[in-house]
């Protein structure tokens, strides 16, 4: 990575679940502010990221989870936060990914990801074992 890196975020599940850090983090990024969320409503998601009081450059609406990769390679977005992994999945590895835990994801009762055979893979133990 070379340069000022662009920041990817998401709103739901991101920017909702933690408003002040992300708020925090969107106004002192050196660079490009990337807001990427699987949305259809552009109104609502412009007027839910003024009211949180958040800082971006763009605004992508995408029509898949499979979408927000495509906007992240594209946009060459190098630091991305999301909270599904699904969609994280096809994303290059020259992207630094960071998974917001909410109740979604993890279930908080167990202490453990909620993971779906498609986005995990389940470890014996140590974490060195596939079971």
């Amino acid at each position: 990575m070379s340069g000022i890196p662009v920041l990817g975020i998401d709103i739901d599940g991101c920017v909702d679940e933690a408003t002040a850090f992300f708020r925090t983090l969107t106004h002192i990024w050196p660079g490009r502010v990337c807001v990427v969320s699987y949305r259809s409503n552009r109104e609502k998601a412009v007027a839910d990221l003024a009211r949180y009081g958040i800082r971006y450059d763009q605004l992508f609406l995408v029509k898949s989870l499979d979408g927000k990769a495509e906007v992240i390679v594209r946009e060459g977005i190098s630091v991305f936060f999301d909270d599904q992994p699904e969609c994280l999945q096809g994303i290059p590895a020259t992207t630094h990914v960071l998974l917001m835990r909410n109740g979604g994801n993890f279930d908080f009762a167990q202490r453990k990801w909620v993971l779906s055979s498609k986005t995990g893979r389940l470890l014996q133990g140590s974490g060195q074992q596939e079971v």
